[in-house]
């Protein structure tokens, strides 16, 4: 698995809408980071993904 993946990669692998991804990004329960800040793209760990779809807090 790659280390890092972009929101649509996120949203695919839950099975959910990219928004989805991006709501909770915002929000901070996936975590996640911008790779320039405010308007950077941002990237996801696997495991921060495999928290958030199990219900967990982020670490």
């Amino acid at each position: 698995m790659p280390t890092t993946m972009t929101p649509a990669k996120a949203a695919e692998i839950a099975g959910c809408h990219l928004n989805s991804i991006y709501a909770a990004l915002l929000s901070g329960e996936l975590k996640g980071y911008q790779r320039r800040a405010p308007r950077g793209r941002w990237r996801i760990f696997p495991e921060d993904l495999t928290r958030w779809i199990r219900g967990e807090a982020p670490a």
